[in-house]
Parts: C-alpha cells; structure tokens; sequence
C-alpha cells in the first residue's frame, strides 16, 4: 500500500473549504486582523496624502514670519530708522518689513473725557506702515492708518473689534480717549494675518506711540518681517547683519523652525500611534483565529480521527490547520486592505484632496495578516497531533 499524499492542490482546496463552510463565524474570527490592515493601509494611504497636500500650505501659513529683537532694551532705537529698513526690504525673500513700539504697562482707554464713562485697560503698539502690512489686520471697517503724511505723528488709532465692543464703538470716525488725549478711531478689525498680540492691544502710528513713552518704562522694540514660503531661515540669518552691520550681535533674529521638519515631526508622531494602534489590532486578530481555532479543534475530533484512519499522516494534518488560520489570515488582510483603501480614497475625495495610496501597501498588509494567521495557528495545530484515531472515532 502506497504511502498517503498530500498535495498542494488538496492543501488549497481543504483550507478554503474549511474557511467559507462557516462565513461568518470565519469573518468573526477574522475581524482583528481586518481591522488592522485596514487601520494600516488608512494611516500610509493617509499620510502620503496629507504629505502631498499639507506641504505647500504649510509653508505659506507657517513659514512666513521673521522678528527682530535688540538684545538689551538700551539699545539705540536708531536700528529701525528707514535706512535700516530699507536695507533689510532689499534682502532677496523679504516681501514687507517694519518697525514696532509696544508701550511698558496697560494704558486706560475711555469713550470720553468724562468721569465714570466706561473705561478698559490694555495694550498701546505702535506700529509703520511696514509693520502694519506685516500683521494685515482685516478691516471690518474703516481704513488703515498708513496713507499719512511720513513723519508725522497722527492721533489716529485702529482697535480690535473685541475691544470697540467693550467701549460701545460700532463705527468708525469716533473719538477715544488715552489718558487725557484723544485719538479718531479710523479702523475696526477682527483677526490679523500674523503676530496675533495685536488682537488685544490698539493699533496707532509708531510716532504717536513714541509720544506716549513715559520715562523709564521698558517699553518692547521689533522689526516684524514677511518673507516669501521657505526664506524664513535664510532671513533669519541675515537680518541682524543688514539693519545693524556694525553690531550684528546687539540684535536676535527668531524664525519659525523649518516647516518640512517640523511637518515630518508631527506627521511621523501620528503615523506611529497609528501604526501602534494597527499592530494591537493585529495581535488581538491572532490571538481571535488561534483561539477560534483551538476551540474547533474539540468539534472536529472526529473529523481529525477519520483523516487519521484512512491514511492521513500527523503532518498533513498539521499543515492542513496552519493553511486554515493562514487563509483566515490572508483573507481578513485582504478585505482590511480594500476597506483601508477605501476610506482614504473616501476621506481624500471629501475633503477635495488627490489622493496618494502605495498598493505595496496593500500587499504588505495582506502578507502581515497572513503571516499573523500561520502563527496563530501553531498551538491549535500542535494539539490536534496528540489526538489519538482510535480515541477519535470511539466519541
């Protein structure tokens, strides 16, 4: 009598048997490893899009903004006069530069002159024509203050609409009073592009808020700067030596950190949870086919047996539950892989994006799961080869 065969067409065909016999209870068990190749292919599908979308954005929005500091308050303020800006706007990147003045200490702002009239406390900057389109505040009504006559120091203030609620002001051409002079309010804004301190101060002309120093405050100096996407670091380190050649280190330069490292920071902290969240779903998937099929192992004892008795040999039938978990596994990868798939094809399309998807990604997916099945099924196999044929089919 010929020894028994097991070829690897009858090791397909019974693993696929053994698997869609039962649908649902195989999706069930299955469900851990679909999960987790979904969530892996989503999170790489995902990022590689976001990636491809974010970048230019993210430069523009982030990378945009350069300040500069003296490095002592005594400092000569003769840094910021228009020479001194006039060779920083000429440094190739540089879109508008200007000088501020934030006043020491909150100032108290009133509606009128008169006692008991409603009064606020807050912050006094004054500010060029530079350093206004720097910050861009947007109007929601009146004008900005930079079509005076230079030189000139204009009692004219713009208020943040916060703080123009607070005083009653609705509209524009109507007079505060700070301290005990008065000022037109020619501008009401809401929001600004940058340096978003300006969103609880007034706004006024930096030669009216020279005017209002008082002796031994230590009132703030800058030079605020836009700078076209990606020269931020460039400019950075070049402003101090363009406004002060002769002392370059009297003044500090801060610059937002590089956007693409800082982008493939935040980018690789998500993809990692993500990551970590797929591999938790992936082993919880293993543990669900190994114990799923420990547990069949008791309802087949007499199917065991039979294959026992008429011929099959330990091996076959410890190949024959590792292909069953593998194709449960392999199974689970590859609906996981289409679902991850398609909720990034889904969420790009929402949200207006190209979508960016790797199908290598899909592929190492599916091989994971299955490779997580084949483990899982060591043990259930390992203890079906201690069922005895004999004992099998007495039950």
């Amino acid at each position: 009598m010929s020894p028994s065969r097991f070829r690897g067409v009858d090791f397909l065909h019974e693993s696929m048997i053994a698997v869609v016999r039962h649908p649902g209870r195989s999706l069930l068990t299955a469900v851990g490893t679909v999960l987790s190749a979904a969530a892996f292919v989503c999170t790489l599908g995902l990022s590689s899009t976001l990636d491809h979308q974010v970048s230019s954005s993210f430069d523009v929005r982030r990378a945009t903004e350069v300040l500069v500091r003296p490095e002592q308050a005594s400092l000569d303020p003769a840094w910021q006069d228009g020479t001194a800006l006039a060779r920083l706007t000429g440094l190739h990147g540089v879109v508008a530069a200007g000088a501020r003045l934030s006043l020491d200490g909150d100032r108290t702002v009133q509606r009128s002159s008169r006692a008991g009239d409603t009064e606020i406390r807050t912050r006094i900057i004054g500010a060029d024509s530079g350093a206004l389109r720097v910050m861009s505040p947007s109007l929601t009504a009146g004008r900005y203050f930079d079509g005076f006559i230079p030189g000139q120091a204009e009692r004219v203030v713009m208020l943040p609409r916060s703080l123009a609620r607070e005083l009653g002001i609705t509209r524009t051409q109507v007079a505060v009073f700070i301290g005990a002079e008065s000022y037109t309010v020619i501008g009401i804004y809401d929001d600004v592009a940058r340096r978003p301190e300006a969103l609880q101060a007034i706004l006024m002309p930096l030669l009216s808020a020279e005017e209002l120093r008082q002796p031994g405050g230590e009132d703030t100096r800058d030079v605020v700067i836009e700078t076209q996407p990606g020269a931020a670091q460039l400019i950075g380190g070049q402003a101090a030596l363009a406004m002060l050649p002769t002392e370059p280190q009297a003044l500090r330069a801060v610059a937002p950190p590089d956007p693409r490292l800082l982008r493939q920071e935040i980018e690789g902290n998500v993809a990692r949870s993500s990551l970590l969240i797929s591999v938790i779903a992936l082993v919880i998937g293993a543990v669900s086919i190994a114990n799923a099929t420990t547990a069949g192992i008791a309802a087949r004892t007499q199917e065991i047996g039979l294959r026992r008795a008429v011929g099959a040999r330990r091996r076959h039938v410890f190949v024959q539950l590792l292909g069953e978990t593998t194709t449960l596994g392999l199974l689970g990868g590859v609906l996981g892989a289409f679902l991850g798939v398609c909720l990034t094809l889904g969420i790009s399309l929402a949200n207006r994006w190209v979508p960016v998807i790797d199908l290598r990604t899909a592929l190492l997916a599916s091989g994971i799961c299955a490779g997580a099945g084949l483990l899982a099924g060591f043990v259930p196999a390992i203890r079906a080869l201690r069922i005895q044929p004999v004992a099998a089919l007495q039950r």
